[in-house]
């Protein structure tokens, strides 16, 4: 079996929170599955294409957030079976540092 480094630096909270991913083809309802500091995991009908940048909103008890955000992988193929639910891997675009810390003003807790 290959062992995959594990890559990110900041860790992820398992959330369930729904989104919005606005692209300029139109909306996509989803939901995420995990949520760090810098991307999350949207589970989703229709994933995107890796490299497309939409404008996702975040919807979290405290209400709701909007960040520029790429897609690193998606697994359009997949279903909600053993091959894991249909989604995509996405990090979250800053424009810059006094941004990121201003945005996920609201915390998992």
């Amino acid at each position: 079996m290959i062992q995959h480094k594990e890559r990110r630096i900041h860790s992820r909270a398992e959330l369930r929170w729904p989104v919005s991913v606005v692209t300029a083809e139109g909306a996509i309802q989803g939901e995420t599955r995990n949520i760090s500091m810098q991307g999350a995991f949207i589970c989703c009908q229709k994933p995107l294409c890796p490299n497309e940048r939409f404008l996702l909103t975040v919807n979290g008890p405290s209400g709701s957030l909007q960040v520029l955000s790429k897609v690193v992988w998606s697994n359009i193929c997949a279903c909600d079976d053993e091959t894991g639910p249909s989604g995509m891997g996405v990090s979250f675009v800053w424009s810059s540092h006094k941004q990121q810390g201003g945005c996920m003003v609201a915390s998992p807790d």
